[in-house]
């Protein structure tokens, strides 16, 4: 029976074998030795287990338990995770790509080089998440939190990140090319060498952040808080500063 499961799993038919639910009705009984997948989609819960490179595309694991579990290279292509525990999980390489993550918490989680291209993360938790590299274009992150966490080099184009907190976050290098950050918090945050070309930051919290390097041609800043940050080595060309001025100041060099 088990390799019965495992033949619905390679072909991907995750989903399904969850609705057909009837565990009981596939011969699997009380007190049966279950593999890493069968103990998932029957107990939504699989702590510190090894799923890397597991097709679970499609698959509604929402409330699920994966704390510290190993899912490096997982399809979760369009997965539901809403409300999922995902606490030190190891998420490298994984395709996360249109999934529902609202609610969750990902502290301590490793995203790095991870796609999560269009993924729905509103309200979730990403507190000290290591995600270099990682692509986060089109992304959904209203009210997330991201304190702390490692997004350097990440592709975060087109992102919505209004109210989110990416407070002490590491964006150095990272392109955020018409993201929004309205009201978002990014005091103390790295955005050495990032680009925010078209990126809308009115009302951010941009104190104490460091900008060297950063691009922010076409972007808005209208009503930012700038306070001890230093703006000398950061370029501007149309850009509407806090005081809501264009400031063309670097438009010849870019």
């Amino acid at each position: 029976m088990a390799d019965r499961l495992k033949k619905y799993w390679y072909r991907g038919q995750i989903g399904l074998v969850a609705s057909l639910g009837a565990v009981l009705g596939l011969g699997v009984h009380p007190g049966a030795t279950l593999d890493p997948l069968q103990q998932l989609l029957i107990s939504r819960t699989c702590v510190a287990c090894d799923l890397s490179d597991a097709v679970l595309a499609g698959a509604d694991l929402n409330n699920a338990d994966l704390t510290n579990a190993n899912l490096s290279g997982a399809n979760l292509r369009q997965t539901r995770l809403s409300r999922a525990n995902l606490t030190q999980a190891n998420l490298t390489q994984a395709n996360l790509t249109r999934a529902i993550i609202n609610e969750a918490n990902l502290e301590g989680a490793n995203l790095s080089t991870a796609n999560l291209s269009e993924a729905v993360l509103t309200r979730s938790r990403l507190v000290e998440v290591m995600a270099p590299q990682a692509n986060l274009e089109g992304v959904e992150a209203r009210n997330t939190n991201w304190y702390g966490s490692d997004l350097s080099g990440s592709q975060l184009d087109n992102g919505v990140f209004n109210q989110a907190s990416l407070s002490a976050t590491d964006l150095s290098n990272a392109t955020l090319t018409h993201g929004q950050f309205y009201r978002a918090d990014l005091i103390g945050t790295r955005l050495d060498g990032a680009d925010l070309t078209g990126a809308d930051l009115r009302e951010a919290l941009i104190r104490d952040a460091s900008l060297a390097g950063a691009n922010f041609t076409d972007a808005d800043l209208l009503g930012a808080n700038l306070n001890r940050t230093d703006l000398s080595t950061a370029r501007f060309c149309n850009t509407r500063m806090a005081d809501g001025e264009i400031n063309n100041a670097h438009c010849g060099d870019l």
